[in-house]
Order: C-alpha cells, then structure tokens, then sequence
C-alpha cells in the first residue's frame, strides 16, 4: 500500500522499482528528469539533493523538468477502487464485500465518483441511515420518513413509499395547492411578459444603432476600396517600371560584364545573358505553378543564394511530424493519425492522397524500394505499397513506447525507441535482432553518404552500427551535450542537432568535436545537408529554419515563416520543404542572388 495520494492506494500488483525515486526509495511523487545525467526524482526530493545517487554527478535543481513519460506509466498502474478497501490496524486491505474493480491510478476519480459502493446516506428529512448507493433505491421503498409532496403547503404526513402514495389521493392541501399554482402562474407570467416588453424594447434600441454603425462602415469601406484600387494601379505602373529598369540593366551587362572568375576572361555573349536571364524567370514562374525543375545527382548551388517561400500545403488537422520524398512525390504525416501524398510536378493540385490506419500520432517515416513505412505513438508499424497506397504489411505493438525513428537499407528495416533498436526484415517485417541497453530516447536514425553504416542519437551518445548480420557495434561519439534529437550525416561531419539548442560537429572518421554552431534557441528538431554535404539545414522549436555554409561554418540565412516549432526537413531538388506543429508545409526554393559586377571603361 501506497499513500501517494491523500485516498488510500492499494496496487492490484507491486509496482517495479523503476517507478521508485532512487532518493527516498518510494514510489515517485511528481517526477522530474535532471537534463544533465538523464536520472529521474521526486520533485521534493530533486530540492534535497546536490549530487546523483545513481552516477553521482552534481544536481542542479533548475535543470529539472516534469517526467512527463514517467507520470503517464504510474497514472497507468492498477489500484483497488478506495470503496472496496478496509482498514487493519494501520495499513489497508482490500475489501471482499466492497468493489472489486480495478481501476487506473491516473483515473481513479473518474470510477469513484460514480462508484456503486460509494457511501451515502438517504435523501428524506429526519432519515440518518448510512448505506451503500447502490442499496438507496431499494431503501427508499422501505425508509419511514418518506413525506408527502404537498409538504411545501403545510402537510406533516411521514411514512413508507406505499403509505404515501395512498395518503396524497385525499390530502387536503391538494386543492389549495392547485389554486396556489394557479394563482402563482398568472402572477409570473405577468411578470415575464413584462421584462420581455422591456427587453424587446431594449433590443430595438440596440438594433437602431447598430443599423447606422453598418451605414457609416459601409460608406468607409466603400472609400477604403477606392483608394485601394487606386494604390494597386500606382503599384502596377511601379512594377511595370521596374520590369522595364532591369531588362536594360540586363542590356547594359550583356555589354559590358565579363564571366565569373575563373573562365578565359571572354565578355559573354548578349545571346547568352538573354537566356540566363529567361531560364531564370521560366524557374521562378515553374515554382509558383508547383512544377520542380529537374534535380541532379549534386545541387549546383553556388554562394551567393538564398530560399524563398514560395507557397504552403495546407491539409493536415495537427501537427506536422515527419516528412519523405520519393517518384517526385512528398508524403508527410502527424498527430492527425493520417498520410497525405502531395505531387510535387503540380503541388497546385493540393492533397492528392490522404491513407488512414494509424490509431495514434505518426512519428516517423522512411522510404525503402517501393515501400513507405511509418511509426508513432501506437507504438506499431505500418508497411504501404508507393504503387497504389494500399497497406502492404503491419507489426502491432512493435515496440513498447513510441517509435521515434525509422531508417531502411536493403533488406533491413531500423526503427528505435526508448533505450533500443530493433532490426526487422523490410518485406515481411519479421524481426531479426534488437539492440538494447542504449543511453534513454534513440530520437535520431541517420545513414552516411555510402549507407553502409546507421547512426543513432541518444543522451550524450553517438553509437554507429553495422547495416548487415550481426549488426555490431563499429564506434561510438561520446560527449556531454545532453539528449540529440536529429543527426545528418556527410563525408566529412557527424552533425548533431541536441536538447541544448546547438548543432554540433564531429570528425567521421576520427569522431573528434569540431565545432559548435550556434543560432537556435530551441532543441533542434531536425538536420538536413544538401547532396554535396557542402550545406545544411536545420529546424527547431524556436519556429526558425537556418541555412548553414558547411565549409567556411557561417550561416547563410534564418526562414522564419512557421507560427509553431519547426520539427522536419525534406530537401529535393532546389526546393526545401518543411513541417510544422502549425499544422503546415512550407515550400521554399533556391534562388541565386546577382553579385555586384565592374564596368570596364
């Protein structure tokens, strides 16, 4: 028995140690995690303490922050209903003649305050009986002090059900309280017409007003407009100016600019410019008509440039959490349970597929052959076919808590979860290995250029793993930057994205930190390099995206067009797509920004 709360608590099986604070040895009260060692406390006893009694690193009270995981796994513990315990000497046993239901630790008051062996005590005047709720009915027929309805008028009379019955056919406060009704009824339907005649008359008043406010809007609205349509003329004479400005401008370089630095020094040809110059509007106006140009194997991105939002995707009913791309196809997914396909040769078109069959928030998802396969919070996973989007295979309950990442090569599929990874046969989702004992949430999967290695990110570790049988261990990245939350991996750098705000950068091959890159004030949700690995995106809870230079380590340039936390990144092609708790998907394009250029005189 527990006293957990302030009602007595009576586990229908002890609970496991893990539920127990390694401070005062008792079952959590308020549960808070310590950022810095990962070990979880009372909140009470994280005050008290100034080290860890589990590794014994320093405390630091203010890093604490609510279990929230922890809180859900005890609200979901198994108690006796307090009505069926009964107390032997100090402690509470259950009680055989009292409710035998076990409820949730979490829910309890749900149960119990509607509970048949709830004790109560009978409703009629000078009654004392105590009794169980599910026994007031039937006491009621036999209860003695049961009144008689024309009490209210001065009858005294008491007795059972059957005896009051018979007693109000020929109580003589029946008639009075006849003419009393009557006679109260007239009175207070006087009353209530004539609070309605002063109510009507008040909502006249009302309505009058209200009439010349819309007459004095309208007339305003109708000069708003008026000079609106006039300020949108002047604009259009302004933008049709400045369209004529820059095709001179780009007359005048066709002349006089030579090529970029590095050619033979040769002027470009006019013809040449002109075509630049057109190739570049033809992109321009492909991207708002929601048509990619066609990708390369590397980006030809070349500094300086900059993206631009160009349009959202709007479909989903909660938050963004994962995205993929595959067959010029985006498929993205949420806590709104459901899958959209968007096509990105006509993005237009809006949602053009929307699957169902998760239970709960879809977490992650990856892309292997022709397959699309998604996890979440229902803790299964779903296999579905990219020919007809039909589900090919599921695994239910295939893990014990949230599947936060997913990755697949070849014939193996990687999904990880709290403190482990299992490996599973990607057609027939047969599992082939778990890899346990990892340091707390694996929120990050990641393959290297050569996706003959998988990365997993977890509290102040770094592990990498063999692709095929027996998946061993083939290094490890240890470091003291608390929980990574996303990780990309290029030729050169590991790049973490953490709880601590920064991305950091360590060496591939001599797992050696590099580099601390800071901008976000938020845990970085998600990392993505370009092809080359020469650039880097990454989105955090603080609603931003940054844009990073990866080899001079400067950043290029913040979006900031989300009204929630950034959590996933897709890049394909010269687009950037991103999801976001605001329930939407922005699609940002690559443009190359004109350098400034000499005039030889």
């Amino acid at each position: 028995m527990s006293q957990h709360q302030e009602s007595p608590v009576v586990f229908a099986q002890e609970p496991s140690q893990h539920f127990k604070c390694p401070s005062c040895h008792k079952l959590y009260i308020d549960p808070v995690i310590n950022i810095g060692c990962g070990h979880t406390f009372c909140k009470k006893c994280s005050q008290n303490i100034s080290s860890c009694p589990v590794d014994g690193n320093p405390c630091d009270p203010n890093q604490m922050v609510v279990n929230r995981l922890v809180v859900g796994q005890i609200d979901d513990l198994l108690i006796y209903c307090k009505y069926g315990l009964i107390k032997e000497e100090d402690d509470y046993v259950p009680d055989p003649t009292g409710c035998q239901q076990k409820i949730h630790l979490g829910s309890r008051s749900s149960h119990e305050d509607s509970c048949d062996f709830m004790p109560v005590t009978c409703s009629n005047r000078n009654c004392s009986a105590s009794l169980r709720k599910r026994e007031l009915e039937e006491h009621k027929k036999v209860c003695v002090y049961l009144t008689c309805v024309h009490e209210d008028k001065g009858c005294e009379f008491q007795g059972q059900q059957e005896e009051v019955s018979e007693h109000e056919k020929i109580c003589g406060y029946r008639g009075l309280q006849s003419l009393c009704k009557q006679s109260a009824g007239t009175e207070q339907k006087t009353l209530q017409l004539e609070e309605s005649n002063k109510d009507l008359q008040k909502q006249i008043t009302t309505l009058n007003m209200r009439v010349g406010q819309l007459e004095e809007t309208n007339t305003s609205l109708h000069g708003q407009l008026t000079e609106c349509l006039s300020t949108m003329k002047d604009m259009q004479q302004k933008y049709d100016g400045l369209v004529s400005t820059m095709e001179q401008l780009m007359s005048v370089r066709n002349r006089r600019s030579f090529g970029s630095p590095g050619n033979t020094g040769e002027p470009r040809s006019r013809s040449s410019s002109h075509n630049l110059y057109h190739q570049a509007i033809s992109s321009f106006r492909k991207s708002l008509s929601g048509s990619p140009p066609t990708t390369s194997r590397y980006e030809r991105w070349s500094m300086p440039f900059q993206f631009k939002c160009i349009g959202t995707l709007r479909g989903h009913q909660n938050v963004v959490w994962c995205m993929a791309t595959k067959n010029k196809k985006l498929f993205t997914a949420g806590a709104d349970c459901s899958i959209k396909v968007w096509d990105l040769e006509n993005l237009q078109r809006g949602c053009i597929k929307t699957i169902q069959g998760h239970s709960n928030s879809i977490q992650s998802m990856c892309i292997g052959g022709n397959f699309l396969y998604t996890g979440g919070h229902d803790n299964a996973i779903y296999c579905w076919s990219l020919d007809d989007y039909n589900l090919v295979n599921k695994v239910e309950n295939a893990h014990d808590n949230i599947i936060c990442a997913m990755a697949v090569i070849g014939d193996f599929l990687f999904t990880s979860s709290f403190s482990l990874i299992k490996v599973w046969e990607s057609k027939s989702l047969i599992q082939k290995h778990t890899i346990p004992g990892l340091h707390h949430w694996v929120r990050a999967l990641a393959l290297n250029p050569e996706r003959d290695k998988l990365y997993s990110g977890s509290h102040n570790t770094i592990d990498i793993w063999s692709v095929t049988e027996p998946f061993g261990l083939k290094g490890k990245v240890d470091h003291q930057f608390g929980s990574i939350y996303s990780l990309a991996i290029t030729s050169k750098y590991i790049i973490a994205g953490t709880y601590n705000h920064n991305l950091q950068l360590f060496d591939v091959k001599t797992y050696q930190h590099v580099l601390e890159l800071m901008g976000h004030i938020g845990v970085v949700q998600s990392t993505v390099a370009s092809v080359s690995g020469r650039f880097l995106f990454s989105a955090s809870v603080d609603k931003s995206i940054q844009i990073w230079n990866l080899e001079n380590m400067l950043p290029i340039q913040t979006l900031q067009r989300h009204e929630g936390s950034v959590n996933s990144l897709v890049v394909h092609g010269d687009f950037l797509f991103s999801g976001s708790e605001d329930k939407e998907i922005k699609v940002f394009m690559y443009f190359q920004m004109q350098m400034g250029f000499s005039v030889n005189t």
